[in-house]
Parts: structure tokens; C-alpha cells; sequence
């Protein structure tokens, strides 16, 4: 091997090295939980509606503020002082869009979606003129109309952004934000807590309350299960965070209790 080779390698491996490095730091201080973390919101337009545009215009940032003491009050559950959790910053509304999901499901294809991914993300981040954020929010307005079904959100812990599929409307604006928590603590470590397939509540961990009595119905969803157990066979969607709690499992998983000995 050349010298000019084993230089160009070594430069690589320096700056691979360099980024493995930063993203252990990064995700140790968030695991931390001893500084707000900075989230910074993407408000993206996934329609041509005239509506949907005006509602991101509108959007501030103290609108996500919720989510920041929603987390406080459930860390607070856990013996965990967080005067303020997070912080928010709202970038330009947008209408480019990141690159879509693969609907397959296969291996290769999520790979390469995935680099796509953060290559779009580390381009909106060098551009929008804000201070560099602990994790992205792409919130994917579009008008709702009627029974619209929304894409699926997705929150991923590597790349620390989520892509959040949003109602462009103020009605809908509790349900944005708890779709919005549950994708942020994905990105902090958190699992699913439902059935695949069902979607119902998984049994114990996906309890809001697993030590109630009678154990059925539950009076809120724990957040990462999504849904509030009526039944073991049966379950009803919380419409904001206040319908939620945050479980001890999830609790372990985002670094607000040890784990278990």
C-alpha cells in the first residue's frame, strides 16, 4: 500500500472514530438527564394545501412546551428533579420533504434509506441557522380531512431525529404532541410496549397502572404502549399526553431509574 493510501486511511479511520466517539459522548449526557435536552422542531409541508402552510407559519415554539413538562411531572414519578426536560427550537417552515420510508420492510432497503436519511438530516441541520440540537423533529403537516390515515411515525436512536406525521390543525395539536413524545423517547432508548399486528397494550409493561385493582380498565395508556387497556382483549387511543404515563420499564429505558439487579 501507498503512502498516500495508508495516509487516506488512517484519515478515515481517524474521522470514523471521531463520530463514534461523539455520538457515546452524546448519547451518555442525554442518558444523563443533567441538562435540557435541545430538540430542534422542522415544521415540513406534506401537502400543497394553502391551509397547511398557514398552520406552520403560526407554529412557536413555546407550542411543543408541553412535552417539557409532561416529561418533568413523569420524571418527578421516578424521584427525578428536571426543573425543565427539554427545550425547543423551531426551525423555517419547509416544503421539502426527507426521503420517504420504504414500504417493503426489507433489510437492504432500510439500509439505504437510513444513509439517505442522515445525509438529509445533517444537510437541514447545517442550514437552518440554529444552535446544533441534541435530536431533530420533522414534523410532517398535512390538512386533515375527514379520516385522512396518517403514515407511520418513526424515532431512531442512532441518527437521534424523528419523523412525526402531523394534523395541520390546532384541534389536532395534542395528538401531534403525544405521537411526538412517544417518537422522542424512542430516540432516548424507549421499546414499543404494544402487539404487533393488534396493537394492543403488551401485558404487564404495557400498563399505565399494572399494580390497579381491579386491573381492568386502565384510565390511561403507558406512552410507549399507545393505548389504554380496557380489557386484556381490548384497548381505546389516549388523545393527548394527558390520557399517558410513562411506565417503570420505559422509566429504566431512558435512564430515569437503574436497571434491576
Amino acid at each position: 500500500m501507498s503512502l498516500f493510501k495508508s495516509v487516506r486511511v488512517l484519515l478515515l479511520l481517524l474521522v470514523l472514530l471521531a463520530v463514534a466517539s461523539n455520538h457515546w459522548l452524546g448519547a451518555a449526557r442525554l442518558a444523563s438527564w443533567e441538562q435540557p435536552i435541545w430538540i430542534t422542531v422542522y415544521p415540513l409541508a406534506a401537502d400543497q394545501n394553502p391551509a397547511t402552510q398557514r398552520y406552520m407559519n403560526a407554529l412557536r415554539a413555546t407550542d411543543f412546551d408541553e412535552i417539557s413538562r409532561y416529561l418533568s411531572a413523569q420524571a418527578r414519578r421516578y424521584g427525578r428533579d428536571l426543573p425543565q426536560a427539554a427545550r425547543f427550537q423551531l426551525a423555517p417552515p419547509s416544503n421539502q420533504l426527507p426521503p420517504a420510508l420504504p414500504a417493503d420492510g426489507q433489510t437492504l432497503a432500510i439500509a439505504w434509506w437510513s444513509l439517505r436519511m442522515r445525509w438529509w438530516a445533517w444537510r437541514q441541520r447545517s442550514s437552518d441557522g440554529l444552535p446544533t440540537p441534541d435530536i431533530q423533529v420533522f414534523m410532517q403537516y398535512r390538512t386533515a380531512k375527514g379520516s385522512t390515515q396518517l403514515d407511520r411515525s418513526v424515532g431512531l436512536q442512532k441518527g437521534r431525529y424523528t419523523l412525526v406525521q402531523a394534523y395541520a390543525s390546532r384541534g389536532q395539536a395534542p395528538r401531534n404532541r403525544l405521537v411526538m413524545t412517544h417518537e422522542l423517547l424512542h430516540v432516548l432508548g424507549a421499546t414499543d410496549k404494544y402487539v404487533p399486528g393488534s396493537g394492543l397494550p403488551l401485558l404487564p409493561q404495557g400498563l399505565a397502572r399494572p399494580e390497579a385493582t381491579p386491573l381492568f380498565p386502565q384510565r390511561e395508556a403507558e406512552l410507549m404502549a399507545g393505548a389504554i387497556a380496557l380489557s386484556p382483549t381490548t384497548a381505546r387511543r389516549p388523545a393527548s399526553l394527558a390520557q399517558t404515563l410513562i411506565g417503570a420499564q420505559t422509566a429504566r429505558e431512558i435512564g430515569w431509574l437503574a436497571p434491576p439487579r
